[in-house]
């Protein structure tokens, strides 16, 4: 059984949840009770997660682009 796993927090206190590539928000007090990972406090703010994919992505485009050269 796969566990659901915690995305980022968001401002009003609820938290995104993968669950096996589908993501939704729950409250927090769901995510604390179910005891999902990593912990609330763990947790990125939504705006720093997509900043952080966002520069993944790039560095990806940049390593292709270097292996292709």
């Amino acid at each position: 059984m796969n566990m659901a796993i915690g995305m980022f927090r968001t401002d009003d206190g609820s938290v995104q949840v993968d669950y096996d590539g589908n993501d939704i928000p729950i409250p927090r007090s769901k995510y604390e009770k179910n005891g999902y990972k990593p912990a609330f406090d763990e947790l990125p703010l939504e705006a720093e997660y997509w900043a952080a994919q966002e520069k993944a992505k790039t560095r990806e485009a940049q390593n292709t682009m270097t292996v292709i050269k």
